[in-house]
């Protein structure tokens, strides 16, 4: 069963990325194709991300160890999204200029918060490999895959200064991350660790 929902979940978050390249290829993007590149990317690194924490609830809900098979999966998924994000909005929205997208890093908040939730990405992108946590030691990794967590809040910040501070999808993802972080606690704290 693990094999089916870990097959399932690498073709699934397959689709939205090829959706998009097919959209492209046709020109049916819009006026602005790198616009909705960029922020349809970025909007299906932050779904996966909280699909990623929902997977936690899930298990406590549950207890059916089976669902971790997609962790993985959504884990890898996320990552490359964000990295698509910030390669779309280096390639195509700065024109590959690297002295006008550092300066530009400099005097906008959205985009230190999108570049330090990338960078908290990374090590838990190089460390999903079935070795890792032998290599690392299965505890340092599970300490290690905790930056799942301030990586969620920052990508949530980095989403709801985009928007303007208007957007109610971020505002109901905050709420969720910040109830799955009150679950995975209670959880901690009823056990006794």
């Amino acid at each position: 069963m693990t094999g089916v929902i870990r097959w399932a979940t690498w073709l699934a978050g397959a689709l939205p990325g090829a959706w998009l390249y097919w959209q492209w290829q046709r020109g049916t993007l819009g006026v602005v194709p790198a616009e909705v590149l960029l922020h349809q990317t970025g909007r299906f690194a932050l779904l996966l991300l909280m699909a990623t924490l929902a997977l936690g609830f899930a298990h406590f809900l549950t207890n059916w160890r089976a669902l971790f098979a997609a962790r993985r999966p959504l884990g890898v998924w996320t990552f490359l999204y964000a990295l698509a994000h910030a390669s779309i909005w280096l390639l195509l929205d700065q024109g590959g200029f690297i002295e006008f997208a550092a300066d530009e890093l400099r005097k906008m908040l959205h985009l230190q918060l999108g570049l330090a939730a990338l960078l908290l990405m990374l090590p838990l992108a190089l460390t999903s490999v079935d070795a890792a946590p032998r290599i690392l030691g299965f505890p340092v990794w599970k300490k290690l895959h905790l930056l799942v967590w301030p990586t969620a809040f920052i990508a949530i910040m980095h989403a709801w200064v985009v928007s303007r501070f208007e957007n109610p999808l971020v505002l109901a993802l905050a709420g969720l991350s910040a109830f799955f972080m009150a679950s995975r606690i209670y959880a901690r704290i009823r056990h006794g660790r």
